[in-house]
């Protein structure tokens, strides 16, 4: 399976298009570019196949996670927050209708890593949380969401990168959990979702020592990991995926990595950096022997059994539509805004009462004033800057902080500045101060004094759904039902 761009560029279309007709590949995953390219694309491709592509999408939290021109639904750490197992399976559901629509069989989704490593560089608000067993809960909620959509999920990334301190795009990150430790935590949430008909799973590239007892070889290419492991022990018996065959995480430690993941019982090789070397491998040795025909037949006959049943309902291969963004997209961002606000703490002023003369100050970046305007549907607000909050009103004014950080996407580094924490400490000596966060609940992590506060509501994201239903809660118009995804410390 190869990358392609629906991004107009015609030289990357033409080398896609020989991939397909003159090395045969089995499939497309399509990266960053945009929806109406992405349409006219997938029907070229697939006229183009003598045999029916699988095409795949990387698109977490929808098809925005990679196309320019789609809105995009909340991350998956914001989904934990949910106590509703029901609004991850419509939201689920619907982001497999819509992906259908286009054309797409199979998402990389959803991601099962536990996500014990707080300052994991690369996995973070991509996970639901710290705790394995919500993991499962809505990483099941997902994935049968996607697939009564007809869409297959393909869970990543085994056997769990969570742990992890490094990225795998950059390096090999070594996972030093005992057999223990990954069975009671990174592995629950995949036997959980194996049990539960998961169609794939995606194989990370991770050195997990307690496994393979080596800490340079990647998993993706250790048969003790991906057939016994993985297939013999947990039962799994559908699509196995590489990770991206192109990632530092595999091609700095690992020669022919396509070869050696195939051989180690990957069905599907994603993204090899040399797909003619990959290819002339895997022939080479099925020719010496090396490669057996009842080994190759496994996974070719996985892979066009995958393909039968994903094309079954489709009786002409171009007929690919865009659902628009709509009212049932706003409902659920609505409900799950509402539902996913975390009330962490609060005193005897929360809620805060309407007659309140209200100021408010922002620190970090927001993106707009949106949140200014929802609390202004309550009461009389005026927006100050942190020093004018601390110097020109009294200490027994109602004051609502908003902590802001870019929440565009999930691999921006998300922190508070050393100014804004000291301007938030003095903030915090007034007697009514109610703080919102914007931002992943690791921000918390920075604050010592959180317990000073009015109330304090983890808010998640900068979208507008959750900066009004932030503002309702506040006021007391809607209750507060989300639960922290993940353990924060810092604050009483």
């Amino acid at each position: 399976m190869v990358m392609a761009y629906p991004d107009g560029n015609n030289s990357k279309k033409i080398a896609t298009s020989h991939q397909i007709q003159k090395q045969h590949i089995g499939g497309v995953l399509f990266s960053k570019g945009t929806i109406k390219q992405q349409l006219i694309d997938t029907r070229d491709y697939q006229n183009q196949s003598s045999v029916p592509l699988l095409i795949a999408a990387d698109a977490e939290w929808g098809m925005a996670m990679r196309l320019t021109d789609i809105s995009a639904y909340p991350y998956a750490m914001t989904l934990g927050a949910l106590s509703d197992g029901q609004l991850v399976y419509a939201l689920g559901k619907r982001i497999g209708l819509r992906k259908r629509s286009i054309g797409v069989h199979v998402t990389f989704a959803p991601v099962l890593d536990v996500n014990s490593q707080s300052n994991n560089p690369i996995i973070g608000v991509r996970s639901f949380g710290d705790d394995p067993r919500n993991v499962a809960k809505q990483g099941i909620a997902f994935m049968e969401g996607l697939q009564a959509a007809g869409l297959w999920a393909v869970a990543k990334h085994f056997p769990g990168h969570g742990a992890a301190k490094q990225d795998s795009h950059l390096a090999l990150p070594i996972i030093s959990s005992s057999k223990e430790v990954l069975d009671s935590i990174d592995l629950l949430p995949f036997r959980y979702l194996i049990d539960n008909k998961l169609k794939g799973i995606m194989v990370g590239h991770l050195a997990v020592p307690s496994l393979t007892g080596n800490y340079t070889i990647p998993v993706s290419t250790s048969s003790t990991v991906l057939n016994d492991l993985l297939q013999k022990k947990m039962g799994f018996n559908g699509l196995i995926f590489t990770d991206a065959l192109n990632m530092n995480g595999i091609t700095g430690s690992t020669n022919n990595p396509a070869l050696k993941a195939f051989m180690a019982g990957a069905d599907v090789l994603l993204i090899p950096e040399d797909l003619t070397k990959s290819i002339s491998n895997i022939k080479s040795h099925y020719i010496s022997g090396k490669i057996t025909p009842a080994r190759l037949a496994l996974s070719v006959k996985k892979i066009l059994s995958a393909k039968y049943q994903l094309t079954l309902d489709q009786s002409k291969r171009d007929f690919y539509q865009v659902l628009p963004f709509n009212s049932v997209d706003r409902y659920l961002l609505q409900e799950i805004a509402e539902q996913s606000l975390v009330l962490v703490n609060h005193n005897e002023n929360f809620p805060i009462k309407a007659k309140s003369n209200l100021y408010f100050v922002a620190l970090g970046i927001q993106n707009d004033n949106t949140f200014l305007k929802a609390l202004g549907k309550f009461t009389r607000v005026r927006e100050l800057s942190a020093f004018e909050a601390t110097t020109h009103i009294s200490p027994n004014e109602t004051l609502v902080v908003g902590i802001y950080a870019d929440t565009t996407t999930p691999w921006k580094k998300q922190y508070l500045s050393t100014t804004s924490l000291q301007q938030l400490k003095k903030l915090l000596k007034y007697k009514d101060v109610h703080v919102v966060v914007f931002a992943k609940p690791y921000v918390l992590h920075q604050i010592s004094n959180l317990g000073e506060c009015s109330s304090l509501l983890l808010a998640h994201q900068q979208e507008a759904a959750f900066i009004n239903a932030a503002a309702q809660m506040l006021f007391g118009k809607i209750k507060a039902l989300g639960k922290l995804p993940v353990t924060t410390v810092g604050f009483d």
